[in-house]
């Protein structure tokens, strides 16, 4: 007795020669399914992807550079010696008082005829009597009375053995 059907492909045969297909068992779970190798060029390719990536990865993180606009590179690290507040030629015909006793926190202050020097907890201009207390606001001193104006703490930043600040 003769059958209709037709007879089954040969294994690892697509029915239509294509090198993929969606079989019908696999449609519910929606996986393609591969007749031929990737070759060689595919392994090369992601091989070669790899090293990109590694190479990009190794240069952002050995990367000892300035940390690029907004900042401005105010002076050397050994310029400014730690545990003591030191004034540095700043941005904008200002300069920057960097406080090193308790870590590292600068400000921005008017230029003046002496430098901002250590006073107690704060900040003082000895040869105008100005005073400012340790978050920069002026500060009564014993001078003639003038009001100082007041210091602004802006971000900084060491890289590359320098000192960066943002003036914004």
């Amino acid at each position: 007795m003769p059958t209709s059907d037709p007879p089954p492909p040969r294994p690892g045969r697509d029915p239509g020669g294509r090198i993929a297909y969606l079989p019908p068992r696999a449609a519910r779970a929606r996986k393609l399914i591969l007749r031929s190798q990737l070759g060689r060029g595919w392994i090369v390719a992601s091989a070669l992807f790899g090293v990109v990536i590694l190479a990009a990865g190794v240069l952002f993180l050995a990367r000892a550079g300035h940390p690029g606009p907004p900042w401005v590179r105010v002076a050397a690290l050994p310029a400014l010696p730690a545990g003591a507040v030191t004034e540095a030629a700043g941005p904008s015909g200002q300069v920057v008082v960097v406080d090193r006793r308790d870590g590292l926190r600068a400000f921005l202050a008017p230029p003046g005829p002496c430098p901002v020097r250590a006073a107690g907890a704060g900040f003082a201009r000895p040869c105008t009597g100005q005073r400012w207390d340790a978050a920069g606001a002026p500060a009564a001193g014993p001078g003639d009375g003038r009001a100082a104006p007041p210091l602004r703490r802006v971000p900084a930043t060491l890289a590359g053995g320098a000192l960066y600040v943002d003036p914004r």
